[in-house]
């Protein structure tokens, strides 16, 4: 595994997620301060701000794979929380690996600048995960999951329960691909960004724990995208 890369993206994650990026704009001019304050932040933060290195973003079948080491997760950087596990079936080779959480956030984007996508077709995004025999807290509540198109603001939401994925024997331990939203690029002419997604349920203090997120998938939809 090639070493953590500082990249522009990455910093920019790390401010945020500790809420600092006007403090630190400000007050540093040099790229190597902004560099070390971020690791800094990101070494003594609970929270993970997501890796935007090539390596944990590829093309693949028409789409996009992205690793879960590229999402941003709310107590990723907590061992108690989460943890950063080597799997042996996913060409990125690491997941993150849930402990136990009563507050479930995952979020990611990306920037369809640097990994454009067909125009006039219709994407559906999709989680990898892998359910673990003594997962957990997965019956109630419902996971949210979103979706938002950056040139419009226009929102997608869908809640569901996960237990029913791995209730069966034959798909304990297995990957399972969980719907999470889609979404269409309007036009070639467009100028469309990012894309936005996430994964949550943050209203209650339900613990839920015991499964693995390889990624995200965003594939194309084989249904044609009808145009008015």
């Amino acid at each position: 595994m090639s070493k953590f890369m500082w990249t522009d993206d990455v910093i920019r994650s790390a401010m945020q997620t500790v809420g600092v990026v006007r403090f630190v704009l400000q007050r540093s001019g040099e790229s190597s301060n902004k560099q070390e304050l971020a690791k800094q932040l990101v070494m003594n933060s609970h929270h993970w701000p997501g890796d935007q290195s090539v390596e944990y973003i590829k093309r693949e079948n028409g789409g996009i794979h992205i690793s879960a080491k590229a999402l941003r997760i709310v107590w990723g950087n907590d061992s108690r929380f989460w943890q950063w596990t080597k799997i042996e079936d996913s060409c990125f080779e690491i997941g993150a690996e849930l402990i136990q959480v009563n507050w479930l956030e995952v979020n990611g984007a990306l920037d369809l600048q640097k990994f454009p996508l067909d125009p006039l077709k219709a994407y559906e995004i999709v989680y990898v995960v892998k359910f673990m025999a003594d997962a957990f807290g997965w019956h109630a509540p419902p996971i949210t999951f979103e979706v938002c198109s950056a040139w419009d603001g226009k929102k997608s939401r869908r809640a569901e329960t996960l237990e029913h994925y791995y209730l069966k024997e034959e798909k304990k331990k297995s990957w399972i691909e969980i719907h999470g939203g889609e979404f269409s690029l309007p036009s070639a002419a467009s100028n469309y960004n990012k894309i936005e997604f996430g994964m949550n349920e943050v209203k209650t203090e339900w613990w839920k724990g015991g499964i693995v997120l390889e990624g995200v998938k965003i594939t194309p939809k084989h249904t044609p995208l009808r145009i008015a």
